[in-house]
């Protein structure tokens, strides 16, 4: 069996580009308000992305204040696919994102972050993900990289 660098799992789980999560986590209707208000993120999609089977799952869970333009993140890879995600994460990836900007246009948050703890990073790596919250469709977009991942909203 050859040996798989963190890089490499993250490109092959199509999730290079995935992204952020927090804290505690409020009712769904505030999470997704149309106001400018604090919100809170919990979402999970499957990596890799279809139309391979997933045999992990992303979670991005934190807060986003848009009226402050900060908040923070925590984006995490679950063993199991979404419908039986266990509670095992799985090492090295796991990682805190500051919330360092945040654009609201069309029901859609565009959040930038960085890596708060830039020692995980593999050489080259880069610190900055972007997050596209969409309130219409309850759908997070995390880029990381080239990597793109869609997330479910979840309540």
């Amino acid at each position: 069996m050859s040996k798989t660098s963190r890089r490499r799992f993250l490109k092959m789980a199509g999730i290079g580009t995935a992204v952020a999560a927090g804290a505690a986590i409020p009712p769904i209707a505030k999470t997704l308000g149309e106001r400018d208000e604090t919100i809170t993120v919990h979402a999970i999609g499957g990596v890799p992305a279809a139309p391979l089977p997933s045999y992990a799952s992303y979670v991005l869970q934190g807060y986003v204040d848009p009226a402050r333009k900060n908040g923070m993140l925590t984006r995490t890879v679950m063993a199991g696919a979404p419908d039986g995600m266990s509670d095992i994460a799985l090492p090295g990836l796991s990682q805190t994102l500051r919330v360092t900007g945040v654009a609201v246009q069309d029901g859609v948050l565009a959040v930038h972050s960085l890596v708060a703890d830039r020692s995980q990073l593999l050489p080259g790596e880069s610190d900055e993900i972007d997050i596209w919250i969409d309130r219409a469709t309850r759908t997070v977009r995390v880029r990381s990289g080239a990597n793109e991942i869609k997330l479910q909203v979840q309540p």
